[in-house]
Order: structure tokens, then C-alpha cells, then sequence
């Protein structure tokens, strides 16, 4: 893959979305990476709380078929990924392997006329936010080139998914119109904060402050004032996606 090509997957997901008058969005980026990748469908899944997960969009019946598998029968290659983080390809759900890994899955699957799946984790630092699952209806592999672009396409939708959760809550809203002066002030220097702390830009440092605020379902504007008050770090090494609150050190008594 050169080095252009990543740049040219936002742009074409983009030149997509315009030449059917859809905004830019998570429905949109799944109907353009269906184009873009050479699959049938895309589906995405999109994880909350300690619940199973549940399906933001999809681009056809065979995706939502996939998803309504997934979450009554607990197995298949989203569920893998929904539970270990990791992209999971499966370029033939027939073969015998397959049978084997997820019985119950393969079987239904196989009525809904999808012959291969690909699985990518959507992620912000060490936070599970869901997934993007690809489907085809012939077996086959994706090239190197297709799954490095399905990363980029997978960075994408979950900024999308990230701005749409944030928009749907009055309080998750950065910056809010209505927003008070303060709240805004906080956020941004909250941002500036994980961006130094963690080495990353501003931009990705806002969207570690949603993930991290989606993730345990508080307001972005409350984990700013954790951050900026040095009660939360952000810190992309912990499995949480965050080292513990910082507490006051306490002298011991008996010294």
C-alpha cells in the first residue's frame, strides 16, 4: 500500500457520502466502505455498559441478520472480537475449522447467504467501543490492502459513532452551543492534558476523552474536570483505558 492511499480513504468515503446527499455519519462511512473494500455489507455494533451490544447501523438485511445471530446465539466473529479486542477474518465460514469455532453461528449464517466475514475492533487507546463488521456472499480473503484500509475506515466510523453519541446527549455535547463558558474552557484544557500526557494530537486526545466518557456513560464535561482537577489520567496502557484516580497522599499515624 503506499503512503497516499490512507489519505485517499477519508477522501473517498467523503466523495461518497456527498454524491448521495447523506451527511457525514456512521450509516454513511458503512455505505462507502462497502464500495471502497469490495464487500456485500458492513454492520456496525457498537457496545455499552457491560451489555451484549447492539447494532448501530447496518447497510443491508444480511448484516442485521449477522448481528441478530450474534447477539441471540453469543458466538460468530463479531461476538470474538466484541470479547478480545482483536480483528477476526474469516474468508470461508464453511470450512470445517469454522463448523468447529462456532457451531451455531455457521449454521444460521449460512440461510442469510453470507459466505465471508471480517471483524474489526472499533477502539480508542485500551477502550472497546465496538466493532465494524465486513460480509461477503462468496468466500474469498480480503487483500492486505483492503484490510489496512478497513482500519482507517474503522477510525473514521468510530469518530462518527463518538460525535453522534455525543450529540444525542445534551450534557456529552463538546463544544455545546448553550455551554456555559467554563465547561468549554475545561474540556479544551482537559484535551491539551491527555494530548501532552499522552503524546498525542489534539484531536485524538478529544476523541480518548469521549471514548473514555461513553465507555463509563459520564457527561465528556464531567471526565474533563476529572482531568483537569489530576483526579483521572488517561492512559492508553490500562486495560481500562485509565489509571486509577489519583488520591491525596496520607501520612501513617504510627510514624
Amino acid at each position: 500500500m503506499s503512503g497516499e492511499r490512507p489519505a485517499e480513504v477519508p477522501a473517498g468515503i467523503a466523495s461518497d457520502a456527498t454524491a448521495r446527499g447523506a451527511a457525514m455519519s456512521s450509516e454513511a462511512a458503512c455505505e462507502a466502505c462497502v464500495a471502497l473494500l469490495g464487500v456485500s455489507g458492513a454492520q456496525v455494533t457498537v457496545l455499552k455498559g457491560k451489555g451484549r451490544g447492539e447494532s448501530r447501523c447496518s447497510t443491508n438485511q444480511i448484516g442485521t441478520l449477522l448481528e441478530n445471530m450474534r447477539f441471540t446465539l453469543g458466538e460468530g466473529p463479531c461476538e470474538d472480537t466484541l470479547r478480545s479486542g482483536a480483528t477476526v477474518l474469516v474468508d470461508d465460514l464453511d470450512s470445517w475449522e469454522n463448523h468447529h469455532r462456532w457451531p451455531l453461528f455457521t449454521l444460521s449464517a449460512a440461510a442469510t447467504g453470507a459466505r465471508a466475514m471480517f471483524s474489526f475492533p472499533l477502539r480508542s487507546g485500551a477502550i472497546l467501543l465496538g466493532s465494524l463488521v465486513l460480509h461477503r456472499t462468496s468466500p474469498g480473503p480480503l487483500t492486505p490492502e483492503q484490510v489496512a484500509d478497513a482500519h482507517v475506515v474503522t477510525d473514521i466510523v468510530m469518530s462518527s459513532v463518538l460525535d453522534e453519541l455525543a450529540r444525542a446527549r445534551v450534557d456529552v455535547r463538546v463544544p455545546a452551543p448553550h455551554g456555559t463558558p467554563l465547561d468549554r474552557a475545561e474540556v479544551h484544557q482537559a484535551v491539551g492534558m491527555v494530548s501532552v500526557q499522552s503524546g498525542v494530537s489534539m484531536d485524538e486526545a478529544l476523541v480518548r476523552l469521549r471514548a473514555h466518557a461513553f465507555a463509563h456513560d459520564q457527561p465528556v464535561v464531567e471526565v474533563a474536570r476529572d482531568v483537569v482537577a489530576r483526579r483521572l489520567r488517561l492512559s492508553p496502557n490500562d486495560p481500562h483505558g485509565l489509571r486509577a484516580p489519583l488520591r491525596p497522599e496520607t501520612t501513617n499515624s504510627g510514624d
